[in-house]
């Protein structure tokens, strides 16, 4: 059966309003060590930004301050105008969801108890399941595809169902940015088109998301701008086809990728490799 992608009519409108991230100047490292400097950019509500650049380029660390798991070596991130230096867990976690690459399906959970681990910022420990937690986990088990998978065991599910499991717990946070490092990472080409397009779909009614990506042609597809990164800055930042220059991208990669028009849409660039020596 041939996929559709999701539609944004398909998917519940989130309780809150997208927010507007803004970076200001932020130099980002840890350990005293500088990583990304004078990184200054805007993440509208409704848009996906895609990050892309080498492995080690900074691409998780600039996440993580962000997220507010960093604390930024200097300038500000913004969250409506309020700095996130100023929030405390609570309020981070009420705006920002954070998705990094890595988890793995350690513990036998089910997925019904996965995706209300979301609720957790709004209800103490012990605090019993309220009838908002348990709409907003409901929701984003529908909205994830996820119908029928409640009682299923993490450790049971495929790379790609575990990953939109994933996306679902920061659904149900009902943050109002997406924060999400490498969500397509290692997976077959159905679940990353369809990780993908749930995540597109959720940006198209509202929420801002950040995505790191290292599959250009991925962030061609789904990405409203690009932020390319490269030797600790932005080099280039704009929509796919304004950053994915075969000029540019070989001197950030270091290899002619080779950029032609995607066969059903022109204007879409699709990203390959050269032929093979």
């Amino acid at each position: 059966m041939m996929l559709k992608p999701a539609h944004p009519s398909d998917v519940d409108v989130p309780e809150k309003a997208g927010a507007r991230l803004e970076l200001e100047n932020l130099r980002v490292g840890f350990k005293g060590q500088v990583i990304l400097s004078n990184i200054t950019l805007t993440v509208k509500p409704g848009e996906l930004l895609a990050l892309a650049g080498p492995n080690g380029g900074g691409k998780t660390t600039l996440l993580k301050t962000i997220g507010g798991l960093l604390k930024p070596l200097a300038g500000r991130v913004l969250l409506d105008g309020k700095d996130i230096q100023g929030m405390g867990k609570q309020e981070k976690a009420g705006n920002i969801s954070v998705l990094f690459q890595g988890a793995t399906p350690d513990w036998p959970f089910t997925v019904q108890e996965v995706v209300s681990q979301g609720r957790s910022p709004y209800r103490s420990i012990f605090a019993a399941e309220t009838a908002l937690d348990k709409d907003a986990t409901d929701r984003a088990l529908i909205t994830a595809g996820l119908s029928g998978f409640e009682n299923r065991r993490i450790t049971e599910l495929s790379g790609g169902e575990f990953q939109r499991v994933l996306i679902a717990r920061a659904m149900a946070q009902e943050a109002r940015l997406l924060l999400l490092d490498e969500p397509a990472n290692n997976l077959d080409p159905k679940y990353q088109y369809m990780v993908m397009n749930l995540v597109r779909s959720l940006t198209k009614r509202g929420l801002g998301a950040l995505v790191s990506l290292h599959d250009l042609s991925l962030a061609s597809l789904y990405a409203d701008r690009i932020a390319l990164i490269h030797q600790g800055s932005i080099v280039a930042l704009g929509k796919p086809d304004t950053v994915l220059q075969e000029a540019m991208l070989a001197q950030v990669f270091g290899i002619p990728l080779v950029i032609s028009p995607h066969a059903q849409d022109p204007r879409i660039p699709a990203v390959a490799f050269p032929l093979p020596e």
